[in-house]
């Protein structure tokens, strides 16, 4: 099987920071920034995708409410999804990463665009975590 052959639930970074609505705004931020990530996504207790905060809201100072600086329901694509569609889906709509759930919205990880195009262009494996 091919490096983009493998399905999304196979390549996503499983260590994606997540918080959830009670957390401090503040305190993700400064655990985000420390972990070297952009985003941080919003999860209930089940796991269950709520929002997004992206790359804006972590590099802002702002001090709101996990709810007001997140953007809520953000796209995911199923495990299942092969490598090849999830990138092809990826440059259609010009995202650069994306979140992969389970049919009732529990976070597997996220996928990022640049680690697909270097998978297929050197055909290297792709690296999950």
């Amino acid at each position: 099987m091919g490096p983009t052959a493998r399905p999304a639930g196979d390549i996503a970074h499983r260590d994606v920071p997540t918080c959830t609505l009670d957390d401090r705004l503040r305190d993700v931020r400064e655990r985000v920034r420390a972990a070297a990530w952009e985003t941080c996504i919003v999860v209930n207790e089940q796991r269950v995708v709520l929002g997004r905060l992206g790359r804006k809201a972590i590099a802002s100072d702002a001090d709101s409410s996990i709810k007001a600086a997140m953007t809520p329901g953000p796209s995911t694509v199923r495990p299942s999804i092969s490598a090849d569609a999830l990138l092809e889906r990826l440059r259609t709509r010009k995202l650069t990463s994306t979140l992969v759930t389970t049919p009732d919205g529990r976070l597997v990880g996220l996928v990022r665009r640049d680690e697909l195009e270097r998978a297929t262009r050197d055909s290297v494996p792709i690296q999950g975590s």
